[in-house]
């Protein structure tokens, strides 16, 4: 039994999981989205950084996060994609992925990807085709139905 081929298109706040079908048909079988991304930073955090003295002297000046809870939420995202291709792989119900992302998001997901998950992706696009129909979809990834 032939298991599916899937593709997932993404960006920072949504995403939509298709099945490659025969006859360079995408079916959509999922669709996320993760309005957290959308938001500013001032919108994420309620008040403003701490404040800190410099080592030498009485200099005082905003502490900066290491990570921005925008990014933070941008990776939130990217995790849990690659959750639930984890848990989808497991269950058997495909057995190659292709991912067209942004290029940060394409980043991130990588670095979220279970080994497992990593060794059944078989290609990538840094590309947006999140706004895309899946007929404009397909003309972006011609390979998908050539694999």
């Amino acid at each position: 039994m032939k298991k599916d081929t899937w593709l997932v298109v993404a960006n920072s706040s949504s995403a939509k999981i298709f099945k490659v079908a025969h006859k360079q048909t995408l079916i959509e079988l999922e669709v996320f989205e993760h309005p957290e991304s959308r938001l500013h930073n001032r919108d994420l955090v309620s008040d403003k950084p701490g404040r800190d003295f410099e080592s030498m002297g009485a200099t005082r000046h905003a502490v900066e996060p290491r990570i921005w809870p925008h990014q933070q939420e941008v990776i939130n995202f990217a995790k849990q994609l690659a959750e639930h291709l984890e848990t989808a792989l497991n269950k058997g119900e495909y057995e190659k992925v292709y991912i067209a992302a942004t290029p940060t998001m394409l980043g991130i997901m990588r670095n979220s990807f279970h080994p497992n998950t990593a060794k059944h992706v078989g290609g990538e696009v840094d590309k947006d085709m999140t706004h895309m129909k899946p007929d404009e979809i397909i003309k972006n990834v011609p390979f998908l139905f050539y694999s």
